[in-house]
């Protein structure tokens, strides 16, 4: 076994400790510290890793990230969906409530990310089932599982998704046009689930929906039309086929400029230790695959060369195994390199996006998202591993078979 090996063992184990690591070392000085040691330890040159490094993924998510951190400081996506969640009457129809935070949270994540919509919808799901009386662990859960579904219906709904759409070379409107009815269905399936697992648990309490003390979220309505007519050039750019990394950097600073006000507040709220935990990691995976290319390749040949119903099965089990074992993005960033040599591409790469998406349900480590809903109802709600795993597995196994078999009939058709 190489060094590379060793180093990328230890960046991922240090990265899934987080915080409870020996050093307290967070997940993106992890992946930092991987790049590094690939560096001091003569694994990849200067140059091999510069060149490791996907500028283009990583000016998308900068681009989106900006984008998404103004039309946040608006208060519109907050005030919209507290409409919505006070006008399902929680308290006499819990089943609507479950239904509108399992669609409402995978139509946001298509758009806006997955982890922005657990941040945005925990607390206000925390105050909205506080006042009707109901427990909020299903909604919860609902709310995590339902923005990891939405986020596979578009190339920008997560990060795993953004390394596929640079990688792949498949167009944002064609992947949405396929992706779409699988990700409409499995939030279908989702809510059925959830549904019948929590159906002795959504009792409507006795005081009912008391909004007497509603939330109130101001709307600064400059920033909020001005970062709608952004993103609305931005989809429509992404529906024309310009370049994604370009268009999100374009439409992003075209919206600092003609906000005529300091862009600090909105930089500030960029998530740049993310940034430079993508950029730690294409490092990392840059010199395993380098030093290791042989033996990584023999393990990924177990998958088989042929995507037929059995090699996708096996795909997206490894898959399911693997983005919960390294996580998603690390795991996409190493098979991306399986996939540009196998036949098929376009099939496998939209199965891979699929699998690694659905696999964040699967546990409440699973996804960034899950984490963020977790933390953000701690104190009101714990949500413990036992209580994600027992909703998350049948959702992961489910949404996952109905994927895969619209995959396998949209290549029987000759639409892949």
């Amino acid at each position: 076994m190489h060094l590379a090996t060793l180093i990328f063992a230890l960046t991922y184990i240090l990265i899934s400790l987080g915080e409870n690591s020996p050093r307290k070392l967070d997940r993106p000085t992890a992946a930092l510290l991987g790049a590094v040691l690939m560096l001091a330890t003569g694994v990849l040159t200067r140059a091999e890793a510069a060149a490791a490094v996907d500028l283009r993924t990583l000016s998308l998510l900068f681009g989106m990230m900006t984008l998404l951190a103004v039309l946040m400081q608006s208060g519109l996506p907050a005030w919209l969906a507290l409409k919505m969640l006070e006008r399902t009457n929680a308290g006499k129809n819990p089943g609507m409530l479950l239904a509108l935070v399992v669609f409402a949270s995978g139509a946001g994540s298509a758009l806006m990310l997955n982890d922005n919509i657990c941040l945005l919808g925990t607390p206000l799901l925390l105050e909205i089932t506080e006042q009707a009386g109901l427990p909020p662990m299903p909604f919860l859960i609902a709310l995590a599982t339902g923005s990891n579904i939405g986020s596979v219906m578009t190339l920008t709904g997560n990060p795993q998704n953004m390394i596929i759409a640079q990688a792949s070379g498949i167009g944002w409107s064609a992947f949405a046009l396929r992706m779409i009815p699988i990700g409409l269905l499995c939030l279908l399936a989702d809510w059925g689930i959830l549904l019948f697992i929590f159906r002795n648990r959504m009792k409507p309490g006795s005081q009912g929906a008391d909004l007497s003390q509603p939330v109130s979220i101001d709307v600064r309505r400059n920033l909020a039309v001005k970062s709608v007519c952004a993103f609305a050039g931005l989809i429509i750019a992404f529906l024309a086929g310009a370049p994604m990394d370009l268009a999100a950097l374009v439409a992003a600073i075209g919206l600092l400029v003609w906000l005529d006000r300091p862009p600090r507040e909105a930089l500030e709220a960029v998530d740049w230790p993310l940034l430079l935990f993508f950029t730690g990691l294409f490092v990392v995976v840059g010199g395993l695959v380098k030093a290791d290319r042989p033996w990584l390749e023999g393990h990924m040949a177990a998958l088989g060369g042929q995507m037929d119903l059995a090699g996708t099965v096996r795909l997206s089990i490894a898959t399911i195994i693997g983005s919960n074992l390294f996580s998603n993005v690390p795991f996409v960033l190493i098979l991306r390199h399986w996939v540009e040599a196998i036949g098929s591409p376009h099939f496998v790469w939209l199965a891979l996006a699929l699998a690694s998406t659905f696999a964040g349900n699967l546990t409440l480590f699973g996804s960034v998202a899950n984490v963020i809903v977790a933390q953000g109802a701690r104190r009101k709600c714990p949500l413990g591993f036992a209580d994600f795993l027992r909703a998350g597995a049948p959702v992961t196994l489910v949404t996952t078979a109905i994927g895969v078999a619209v995959l396998l009939l949209y290549r029987i058709a000759g639409w892949l």
